[in-house]
């Protein structure tokens, strides 16, 4: 008989088992092939519901009043549940809210979202609707208990039937490592693998898997067979010889009214002279060489307007031309929506120029750094050994169920937790850890990073991130394909990239992982790790020579088993010693995130250091003892014939990876502690809510090292974003980069922004710091959002600042409806702009992430306050030690850097040609302070109002009105009462 399972889902009052009251509760029992029946109920809570409940889930105070209290409908729920599997989509805050009450469940639970981050890697999200759309089934309702629990049924058996799909060799394989993991999903895998056993469908894995092993040992279950085939790879592009100049009067053929984009976009095309004006410059900056600098305002296409000109030249020169983002969403903008379109404008182009016929036909690839890549020698290696953690065993389930369906082998199709993530790093790509001569994978072209880099270098466009550009020219170009020409997109996060990228950062996790990976013992005392499998595979070797190399490495081995404990001891002991360091200086954390210490030379002449630098020398000498063993191991290694390791090419390999791994982190905890260089900058970070403590050093200035090894190796450059320019003109960011001789453009957005924004600053606002400005800002968002009725998005350059106006504002405005959302407090940045986005009348409050990136077109977000100018925190160690270089380091670096940061988040208000908003400034220094008219003269030319504050609400509700499309008044006051 099939398995009976029950889904179950409750709506609540809010998240806080010990606080809040279950509202609706809805249970499904049924069995793969039939419902069996169903159950659900009203809960009457004990006090109001919440504005954000309400809205959410429709229910009414009213609803609930002749609903039964909790007592009375638990025995119930506990009948119809029984003993079976508990079905749900992440069910543990359902059975917390039911534990709670007074009903412990202790079910097997069967998650769905956890069941689909394993068999669909790929979603972008994994709510219960996101599932759904992509199983193709159908959601009438969200929010409702028995509308979630039809859903979850669907979804969980479409997910069940993809279970089918796998063989049961592998199915029992995923179900060992969720085991491990301590996930009862486990059960279910065995269930369905026994199901497809009595079906006779597990003879071929069987069957499979044996070929297999016969063939490559490593290989563990029968979903891997594809691994044992060759793939073909693109061919490489090619120089074309004495290629034609771009054709600047066909370029602006292409941006005119009845030209190729207009056939393709119809009604949705707008003729910008911006975009044809940028796009002229570009093609000719490809043309003669050179860097220009593009300031493209918001609206102006910029996009589109580099693309057009690098794709025809891309082709016409048989060159690849990099494209690099500083964001996962420019860079998806870029290869999923404007390169399709680009192409399909070609193709309409060569309809009027057959010449153009080859060019539509270019080709793009996205490339990411290495450690995006997961590394199948490095994989199969790790199969060796047992899962050490709950956390590995999980991703190793993930990675099992993923391998037959990826063809890039990226990271970024897998859902993982953060402790997933950092056992990534033992899967992954790494610098320096493949031998092409030695990789069986990478000689049958099956590894993804060789197969990445392959279809870059068939591609015309290229389209990278600031991370990869830049630690790659470091590394010699070991994953771009050549290229001499580079279009630098939001090219004002280049410094703070570069900074990160010519830098290091070192905790004690890197340190712990060196040592695992060396050698170490299990938790049942069995030695593990490169050197022992080296020692392992050397003693099956039929040659006295490797059988003796075995016999002494295993000797040595021996040696070190008793003190094997102590690198770990060491390293935890330096990082212990580095925390009370920190702890003596007191630090507050910077914006609630983390305690930060820069090592100064005043610093490093505290007696304490001593201690610092003592524990650090112990565990760098310990670290000298395994790199000895290394460096022996590896010469000796030399006088092996290559024929007699070829079944230990990837334990070799492994070998000199580490050696090197080992010598890098020595050099540079040595240099952080010991020796530190001048034009460096060190410091010490610890995160404030886990106490993980990292090492840093960063350059004091990026820009020699940018143009050495970026600017200097490219015939032209490209650089270009919104927000470039400072009071009008380039010079800041031709300073920070080294670009002092650029060509520069500054293209105005085409919006009418005195027609569409209103600009308020309240002039009776006391300056941030001073007494009554904290509650002058929370009394004027009160006012402000009551009179617009939300409609907006609060920008804070503290968390701190966040919590405390979150705390004043959120119950005065959700009493008139509104409801509030705070970063870190009711979820995500992307999930709180969807909620902003879905439901009018919301006020979103963002600190760091949400200054740029965010895109809410339409009346959503009407109305913007920025609480603060965005000034540096002065103690930020990186900002500290170059402003101590400065003359006027506030003149010359800190405004500066802040009116980059005020234009972006300006930029979050007007999205399109149509959007109409309120952008207030709640720090009157940009009225009464020298620097301040910089940051207004900065934005574009909008309608401004200084007046006190109270009148400005009454300013900004006329404006919002006023915008209102006539076609929109009555649905205006329908939704929000009387027009102001």
């Amino acid at each position: 008989m099939s398995e009976i399972y029950v889904a179950l889902d409750i709506e609540a009052t809010g998240m806080d088992p010990e606080r809040d009251d279950i509202l609706e509760i809805a249970a499904m029992k049924f069995r793969p092939d039939r419902v069996l029946d169903r159950w659900e109920t009203l809960v009457r809570p004990r006090g109001p519901i919440p504005l954000a409940i309400a809205s959410l889930t429709g229910l009414s105070a009213r609803d609930l009043r002749q609903a039964p209290p909790i007592d009375a409908v638990l025995p119930r729920l506990r009948s119809f549940v029984g003993q079976h599997p508990i079905v749900g989509q992440s069910p543990q805050f359902d059975l917390q809210m039911l534990e709670a009450a007074g009903l412990r469940l202790q079910n097997p639970i069967y998650d769905t979202f956890q069941l689909a981050t394993i068999l669909l890697p790929d979603l972008p999200a994994y709510s219960l609707a996101s599932i759904a759309s992509r199983l193709g089934v159908s959601v009438t309702q969200q929010h409702r208990a028995m509308a979630d629990v039809e859903t979850t049924v669907a979804v969980f058996l479409a997910l069940r039937d993809m279970l089918l799909e796998y063989d049961a060799q592998t199915l029992q394989h995923l179900a060992e490592y969720l085991q491990l993991a301590e996930v009862p999903l486990a059960q279910l895998f065995r269930d369905v693998a026994r199901e497809l056993s009595l079906q006779g469908q597990g003879t071929l894995g069987a069957m499979l898997t044996e070929r297999l092993h016969t063939a490559l040992p490593a290989v563990q279950h029968a979903a891997e067979v594809v691994f044992l085939l060759d793939r073909d790879v693109p061919t490489r592009l090619e120089p074309r010889p004495n290629p034609p100049a771009l054709d600047l009067a066909r370029i602006r053929a292409f941006y005119a009214a009845d030209g190729p984009f207009a056939h393709v976009l119809g009604d949705r095309y707008e003729l910008r002279p911006q975009q044809v004006q940028m796009a002229e410059a570009v093609a000719h900056t490809l043309n003669q060489g050179g860097h220009l600098l593009v300031e493209a305002g918001t609206g102006t296409g910029k996009s589109l307007a580099y693309l057009l000109p690098a794709v025809l030249y891309a082709v016409s020169h048989g060159e690849t031309v990099v494209i690099s983002t500083n964001t996962i969403a420019l860079q998806d903008q870029l290869y999923k929506k404007d390169i399709p379109l680009l192409r399909r404008a070609l193709e309409a182009a060569s309809q009027r120029w057959p010449e153009l016929a080859e060019t539509a036909n270019f080709r793009a690839a996205i490339l990411k750094g290495r450690g995006n890549y997961l590394c199948l020698r490095r994989w199969f290696l790790r199969q060796r050994e047992p899962a050490r953690t709950s956390a590995e065993a999980l991703l190793f389930a993930k990675v099992t169920a993923w391998l037959p369906q990826t063809a890039t082998g990226d990271r970024a199709e897998l859902h993982l937790s953060p402790e997933e993530q950092a056992a990534w790093s033992q899967l992954a790509e790494e610098e320096g850890s493949c031998v092409p001569r030695r990789c069986l994978f990478h000689r049958r072209r099956q590894c993804f990073l060789f197969r990445a880099r392959a279809e870059a270098e068939a591609a015309h466009i290229v389209i990278v991130n600031h991370a990869l550009l830049l630690s790659d020219v470091l590394t010699e170009n070991h994953v771009l394909p050549p290229y001499h020409t580079l279009i630098i997109d939001e090219s004002h996060n280049l410094e703070e990239e570069a900074t990160d990228q010519f830098g290091a950062q070192l905790s004690a996790e890197v340190f712990r992982d060196f040592f695992n990976r060396t050698l170490m013992l299990d938790h049942l005392g069995r030695l593990t790790g490169a050197l022992s499998d080296l020692a392992l595979a050397l003693s099956e070797v039929p040659t006295e020579q490797a059988r003796q190399l075995s016999r002494e490495l295993d000797e040595r081995m021996q040696e070190m088993i008793p003190h094997l404990a102590r690198p770990r001891e060491l390293t935890d002991q330096c990082f212990q010693v580095l925390a009370d360091f920190v702890d003596r200086y007191d630090t507050q954390p910077a914006g609630g995130y983390e305690r930060q210490v820069r090592l100064t030379d005043a610093v490093r002449h505290d007696p304490a250091w001593t201690l610092v630098e003592e524990a650090a020398e112990a565990l760098l000498v310990e670290m000298r003892t395994y790199q000895l063993l290394l460096s022996w191991i590896n010469t000796r290694l030399r006088d092996i014939p290559e024929t007699d390791l070829a079944k230990s090419e990837d334990v070799v390999t492994e070998l000199d990876v580490l050696a090197r791994r080992g010598d890098a982190l020595r050099t540079a905890m040595d240099e952080i502690i010991h020796a530190p260089k001048p034009d460096r900058i060190y410091w010490i970070s610890q995160q404030s809510n886990t106490g993980q403590l990292t090492l840093h050093m960063a350059p004091l200035d990026v820009a020699p090292l940018l143009q050495q090894h970026l600017f200097n190796r490219c015939d032209r450059v490209v650089l270009t974003s919104a927000t470039l320019t400072v009071g009008g003109t380039f010079q800041y960011i031709q300073e920070r980069l080294g670009l002092t001789d650029a060509t520069t453009l500054r293209v105005p957005s085409p919006f009418d922004y005195q027609r569409s924004t209103l600009l308020c600053v309240p002039e009776d606002m006391p300056e941030p710091g001073a007494p009554g400005y904290q509650r002058a800002v929370n009394d004027l968002l009160i006012a402000l959002f009551r009179a617009t009725r939300g409609r907006g998005l609060v920008l804070f350059t503290s968390h701190s600042a966040l919590q405390a106006t979150y705390r004043a504002i959120k119950r005065p405005l959700e009493r008139q409806g509104i409801v509030v959302l705070g970063q870190r407090i009711d979820g995500t940045p992307r999930q709180l702009i969807e909620r902003l986005k879905a439901r009018p009348g919301t006020v979103v409050l963002g600190t760091n992430s949400v200054w740029e990136g965010v895109d809410v077109p339409g009346e959503a977000l009407s109305v913007l306050v920025i609480a603060k100018l965005p000034f540096a925190v002065p103690t930020d160690p990186v900002f500290a030690a170059r402003s101590e270089r400065m003359a006027d380091p506030f003149g010359d670096y800190a405004v500066p850097q802040a009116v980059l940061r005020f234009k972006q988040g300006f930029g979050r208000l007007i999205r399109s040609a149509t959007d109409y908003g309120v952008c207030v400034i709640l720090d009157r220094r940009v009225l009464h302070r020298r620097y301040g008219q910089l940051f207004l003269a900065s934005l574009p030319e909008c309608t401004i109002e200084i007046a006190p504050g109270m009148q400005l609400v009454d300013a900004a509700a006329r404006w919002l009105a006023e915008g209102i499309a006539p076609e929109r008044v009555a649905e205006w006051e329908g939704d929000h009462g009387t027009r102001p």
